[in-house]
């Protein structure tokens, strides 16, 4: 499987190299277009993290309330599973995981292709990478053998005894070997800024260039790792207890020196190429990590204004709810206020004219006693 891995990624690495023709730029490109490939994986995680994350303290509260009657907790964990639209491997994070599982396959696949670029970026086939490897193992110790029989003043025996000694040793390395007949056929460019990745910085010591990407793996890693780590921090993630203890799990700030410690030391113990591979997709790794995380909580403050937005605005509804109900009220009392004057007016035009009529009523009667009085004094007369 991961020799199938291998020789695809070696077809785009292999189209790269006939573009730029220098192994370290095809290395750095190859490494920045595989982090292409993986960040929708990386995203997909980070998303499934992130909901983990959320729906933790909404699960503590319901183990809280429901604590005694784990069916109820059962019941009321998978309706808030349907409301978030989640899986319960996902609420726990597994997805993240698996997706980092994934990942595992095409990292140790690019890392088979780096240490045997002939059959996976050249696409040599094996007999002839043997070939190679014997024309160049015998050369080496035929050279090997005309050193010790012209250096050494011994007698016959002893001559005899150092050569065959020198025909049983390898002079080729056995776990790097491409990258040994590549340096010595020059079948590719492998110098990168003064550096020959085909060298191996703990097999020359006394070249301390190379000392330069192994020094530079150890900081990326660093970085990546203390990237992750401040963001967590700031996140509030805290560091997760055993289950039955209150010690506290291996000490992350430890984990966080120690690992680049120790990619360092691989990087000086491998090709120089392998090194340039891992220091540059560290280095990625850590602003991919601040580029996630620029786009998540940029998400996020979006999402906040827009509920922010729709508060206010149900606010204002309520409001102009409230005023049209304040408005229809006055009108209301409006009205009642001009019937009630009406009906004060009607009842002083009913008691005005009740008034005349009294007045007229009197009028009249004084009228007709005086008419009378009148009549009788003629009379008299």
């Amino acid at each position: 499987m991961l020799e199938g891995i291998a020789s695809i990624l070696g077809y785009l690495m292999n189209f790269i190299y006939s573009i730029v023709q220098n192994y370290g730029l095809a290395i750095i490109l190859f490494t920045f277009l595989v982090k292409l490939i993986i960040l929708p994986f990386s995203i997909k995680q980070q998303k499934s993290l992130e909901k983990a994350q959320e729906i933790q303290p909404l699960m503590q509260e319901l183990q809280r309330k429901y604590g005694n009657n784990q069916q109820k907790f059962a019941e009321e964990y998978q309706k808030l599973l349907k409301e978030k639209n989640m899986s319960y491997s996902s609420s726990m994070g597994c997805s993240g995981c698996l997706l980092s599982l994934i990942q595992i396959p095409i990292l140790l696949g690019m890392f088979y292709m780096m240490v045997s670029p002939l059959t996976h970026i050249m696409k040599m086939d094996q007999d002839t990478i043997l070939a190679y490897k014997d024309e160049i193992n015998n050369q080496r110790m035929q050279a090997a053998i005309l050193e010790i029989q012209s250096n050494t003043n011994s007698g016959d025996a002893e001559i005899n005894k150092l050569v065959e000694e020198a025909k049983s040793k390898s002079y080729i390395s056995e776990r790097y070997y491409e990258i040994d007949i590549i340096n010595e056929k020059g079948l590719m460019d492998m110098e990168f800024l003064g550096v020959n990745l085909c060298d191996v910085a703990m097999q020359n010591r006394e070249n301390k260039y190379l000392l330069i990407i192994p020094i530079l793996s150890t900081v990326c890693t660093y970085l990546s790792l203390a990237i992750n780590t401040i963001i967590n921090k700031r996140k509030g993630i805290k560091q997760p207890k055993l289950e039955d203890s209150e010690i506290p799990m291996p000490n992350m700030t430890l984990m966080n020196i120690m690992m680049p410690l120790m990619m360092g030391y691989v990087a000086y113990s491998v090709p120089q190429g392998v090194g340039l591979y891992w220091a540059t997709s560290n280095l990625l790794g850590a602003l991919q990590i601040l580029l996630i995380r620029l786009v998540f909580d940029s998400n996020k403050e979006v999402k906040t204004l827009e509920a922010g937005k729709k508060i206010v605005e149900n606010k204002k509804s309520d409001i102009i709810e409230v005023d049209y109900e304040k408005v229809e009220d006055e009108e209301e009392k409006e009205v009642e206020n001009k019937n009630e004057n009406n009906d004060k007016k009607d009842i002083d035009l009913d008691a005005r004219s009740d008034k005349n009529l009294q007045q007229n009523k009197t009028s009249n009667n004084y009228n007709k006693n005086s008419s009378k009085k009148k009549g009788k004094k003629k009379k008299k007369k």
